[in-house]
């Protein structure tokens, strides 16, 4: 119960299963409804969330521009916070993205970022020793973010700066 409660009060749930794999913890599915609704009854996500966040951008990542689908339903695309729910982050267009899941996954991981005008930040630390990780990530390095639909925000800059020194594996990357 303790560690469920410290995942839900520290990392975003895309990282949870990643942690308890390397910390060798198994949170079966009854202490994890527990902990849940506990969490639920202090503080509720919005479940219109996900689908204004890609709405908002058009069902395309905003990073690479995936935008997959599987008949009519989007495929592998997410919401990511900006500044982490469990760091008091609002479900708000205005503190998300829409990424594909592999970018969702290195912004929370910190290897990919956002700088003060919008453009994709690449940690200096992390290293892609392929073609694979060097076209999905060294190929974003400085571009600038897709921008959401009109009328809809991009991430407000607190949130991004909240990012960048509270997750971003800096210092970051230099263009070549």
């Amino acid at each position: 119960m303790a560690a469920r409660f410290l995942l839900d009060a520290n990392f975003p749930e895309s990282l949870h299963a990643e942690i308890c794999a390397v910390v060798g913890l198994g949170l079966d599915v009854v202490e994890m409804q527990a902990i849940t609704e506990q969490a639920a009854s202090q503080r509720r996500r919005d479940p219109q969330f996900r689908d204004a966040v890609l709405v908002a951008y058009e069902y395309r990542c905003a990073m690479c521009g995936y935008d997959g689908r599987l008949g009519t339903e989007a495929v592998a695309l997410d919401a990511a916070h900006v500044r982490w729910w469990a760091f008091d982050g609002p479900d708000s267009v205005d503190n998300a993205l829409c990424l594909c899941s592999f970018h969702h996954k290195l912004l929370d991981r910190g290897v990919v970022g956002l700088g003060d005008d919008y453009s994709v930040s690449v940690s200096a630390r992390f290293v892609a020793r392929g073609p694979a990780a060097q076209l999905l990530v060294y190929d974003i390095l400085g571009r600038p973010l897709r921008e959401p639909q009109p009328g809809q925000a991009l991430p407000a800059l607190p949130h991004v700066r909240w990012h960048r020194s509270q997750v971003f594996s800096g210092p970051a990357r230099v263009l070549a």
